[in-house]
């Protein structure tokens, strides 16, 4: 193969750089074009602060042209502190590689705009650059200086409000004024600062008080009013009230609180409370201890220990504290908690039973906090629930071991203040209820369990009252039949038992208690025949000259409903004693529903 020329070879070269040159020529066109657009102001000196680049933006702010800024020494853009600046920042980055800062720029026209200059040095050829941008922060710095004089405004203004003001995170202090100092008896507020405000609430109101934190802070409402007793530096109780808001703080939800000592109005208030309170109770005790002694209201008994239910039902009806009445069934728990309510100022209000164990799982939310129409399907309407109903009365809540332990948490939370939500609805209300609870349950069991909340339970365990059994209390039967018989007997205006059958009555222990002995007597004036639960009794002879026949099944003077009754009730009862009394499982045995037999042990004092 034949050599290339020299002079060939040569001219091939020479085209080679002519493109790497043209192709640089292109780069270095794109870079200045770069650079000269640039929104800050771009630099590149030498460690003896000659400028070897700028673009035009130097030029522009500056006010010098491209001829002066050459001519010019770097320093001279600068004055005073903001030199001194400028001086340490550059030599942090010739001797770390880079550096910021910020600083003011002094323009040929002596006009100063601040700057937020930033650096990078690099080594070519032995000899060390800096590079770097500076950026107008005039904005920032005006915005700066505007929060900051409407933080000082804002701050003067609050320290000499004559109303407490703080404002917290997180439960800890970032400001307080003067007011709030001396409120809680602290001589600076800095004292303050960084102090958990829940440690200056009282006990008693501090889940209340973080309650209403959470529910401020999680938009569940943007302000809440609040009574509640706090404590001083000193440990002294004060009452206190006011208002909290949510804000937002240098980013960050906060909450600001004004407050302001009520506790002399309040002393007052609750003094006059206890005053009508204990007026009334005396004017009830009066009334029931000569009018009613052997009654209160439809409750009957004149036994020591009926005696002592009255006097715990005059002293709950006195208060506002919720109540839980304990007895076995058929006692007259909800006789207790009706007289309660009537007794009490809530009276004019509405009185509200619910049977927690008779309603579904699924459908408790919605029975007790009501729901919003479309919040599920068939809910056509808007419907209130129980706590809306009993707004300024009384909520009973028979057999409450019995209700759901989710629930108990949100139904905690609207007795403690928070409020609660319809189903569907993200609406907080509020209702004022008293609740009365009824159970024949152990509770402090069924915590153990873990079927009941403990602060459940101390929330509706303040008044017990535990009702004595029937068995415990026989002298009372005869009142007892006396007053059945008034309300039973209107045909044959029976008034007195033959003495057999009162004796029979009084040997019996009535595991039913007074609803067994009231189902007994209905009995009784119907088929003229007693008839009890458990065959522990004698059964005297009915009245008149023929004797009954022990099974009413084989007496033809019955009428046919009266031995439809009489089947229904043996086979009832043969139902429970075989179960063990549960009814879940008798009901399934006879076929029929537990509602069902459950109203049917009711008629039948079973």
């Amino acid at each position: 193969m034949p050599d290339i020329p020299m002079e060939k070879k040569l001219e091939e070269k020479i085209l080679q750089l002519e493109r790497q040159a043209q192709a640089l020529s292109t780069q270095n066109q794109f870079f200045e074009l770069l650079i000269n657009n640039l929104p800050g102001l771009f630099y590149l000196f030498d460690s003896d602060f000659k400028v070897h680049k700028w673009n035009q933006n130097v030029e522009t702010v500056t006010g010098f042209s491209a001829e002066e800024v050459q001519t010019r020494h770097l320093f001279e853009l600068f004055t005073g502190d903001d030199l001194i600046h400028i001086q340490k920042a550059i030599e942090e980055a010739f001797a770390k590689g880079t550096a910021d800062v910020e600083s003011i720029l002094k323009t040929k026209d002596d006009r100063r705009i601040p700057f937020f200059f930033t650096g990078a040095s690099t080594s070519l050829d032995g000899k060390k650059y800096l590079i770097g941008m500076g950026i107008d922060i005039s904005k920032r710095k005006q915005a700066e200086n505007e929060l900051r004089e409407s933080e000082a405004l804002y701050r003067i203004l609050a320290e000499r409000l004559t109303v407490g003001v703080i404002l917290f995170h997180d439960f800890r202090i970032l400001f307080a004024n003067n007011a709030f100092a001396a409120l809680l008896g602290y001589n600076d507020p800095s004292d303050l600062l960084n102090l958990n405000v829940m440690d200056m609430v009282a006990e008693g109101f501090d889940v209340y008080f973080r309650d209403m934190y959470e529910a401020i802070k999680h938009d569940v409402c943007r302000e809440r009013y609040f009574q509640a007793r706090w404590v001083t530096v000193k440990k002294n109780e004060i009452w206190v009230e006011g208002r909290a808001n949510l804000i937002q703080w240098k980013e960050k939800k906060a909450i600001l609180l004004t407050a302001r000592d009520i506790t002399e109005a309040k002393l007052t208030e609750i003094s006059l409370k206890e005053e009508t309170e204990s007026l009334r109770r005396e004017n009830i005790t009066l009334r029931s201890s000569i009018k009613d002694r052997y009654r209160l209201g439809e409750i009957i008994g004149k036994s020591a220990s009926m005696q002592m239910i009255y006097e715990r039902i005059l002293s709950a009806a006195a208060s506002n504290a919720n109540v839980v009445i304990y007895g076995e069934s058929g006692t007259g728990k909800e006789l207790v908690a009706r007289a309660v309510h009537k007794l009490s100022r809530r009276s004019a209000k509405p009185f509200v039973p619910v049977n927690s164990s008779a309603i579904p799982v699924n459908l408790l939310e919605s029975e007790f906090f009501g729901y919003q129409k479309g919040a599920f399907t068939g809910a056509n309407t808007d419907k209130l629930g129980f706590l809306d109903r009993a707004d300024g009365g009384t909520l009973f809540l028979d057999e409450v071991g019995d209700l759901d332990v989710g629930l108990q948490a949100k139904f905690l939370r609207a007795l403690e203040g928070g409020g609660y939500s319809p189903v569907g609805s993200s609406v907080i209300k509020h209702s004022d209820f008293r609740v009365i609870s009824a159970t024949h349950k152990n509770l402090l069991t069924q915590i153990k369990n873990g079927e009941m909340r403990e602060d459940f339970f101390y929330r509706i365990h303040i008044i017990p009252i535990n009702l004595p059994p029937l068995r415990e209390r026989k002298e009372d039967i005869p009142l007892l039949v006396e007053h059945f018989l008034k309300i039973y007997s209107h045909e044959s205006e029976l008034r007195q038992l033959p003495g057999e059958v009162m004796k029979s009555l009084m040997n019996y222990d009535y595991p039913g208690n007074v609803r067994e002995l009231q189902n007994v007597i209905q009995r009784y004036l119907a088929v003229k025949s007693i008839d009890f639960l458990y065959n522990d009794a004698p059964k005297p002879p009915a009245p008149g000259p023929q004797k009954e026949p022990p099974d009413a099944m084989q007496s033809n003077h019955h009428d046919l409903t009266s031995n439809i009754e009489h089947l229904e009730m043996k086979m009832i009862r043969e139902a429970l004693l075989k179960f063990g009394m549960n009814k879940t499982r008798a009901a399934e045995s006879l076929g029929v529903s537990r509602k069902t037999l459950t109203r049917k042990i009711k008629q039948f004092g079973l």
